[in-house]
């Protein structure tokens, strides 16, 4: 495969797998982020919150780096290696943000998460479940800034 001039790295097999899987994944990770973890039992308010926060968020974002990724120049169209990487790194942790995501509801001590069900309730695995949910959305918006910024760059011409 050969190189466009302001792209970053070569295409790859990968890079085009990934291409390939970025509408249906993306769409099923919005799905699992809002609400996934009801899965393990896990479920309150934060369904309706993300509903109307993240949900539009999410859609907004990964569009925008779909719709990047797809008018890339080159042909077969395929992602770089880097953005293969930071979309697999944006699934990963998008992924665990909603797994680990925990909830809460009216009733006091209702707060429940993926640790607390599978371990049973305490207040460590609670505070455990919200740093993991914090450390993975936060390296979700690394991985996703990452994935962003090498479309852009890589739609730059060469000086």
């Amino acid at each position: 495969m050969s190189t466009h001039p302001g792209t970053i790295s070569r295409p790859s097999r990968l890079g085009r797998v990934v291409l390939l899987a970025m509408i249906p994944v993306n769409l099923v990770l919005v799905v699992w982020v809002w609400m996934g973890r009801i899965v393990f039992g896990v479920g309150g308010w934060f369904l309706f919150i993300f509903l109307i926060s993240l949900v539009p968020l999410l859609l907004a974002a990964l569009t925008v780096t779909t719709v990047l990724a797809y008018t890339q120049h080159g042909r077969p169209r395929a992602l770089t290696g880097l953005q293969s990487w930071a979309q697999l790194a944006t699934w990963l942790t998008l992924f665990l943000f909603g797994a680990f995501c925990p909830d809460f509801g009216d009733a006091p001590d209702s707060e429940i998460s993926l640790l607390t069900q599978v371990f049973g309730w305490s207040q460590d695995l609670l505070d455990l479940s919200y740093s993991l949910m914090v450390g993975f959305g936060a390296a979700a918006l690394v991985a996703y800034l990452v994935l962003l910024l090498s479309l852009v760059l890589g739609r730059r011409p060469a000086p």
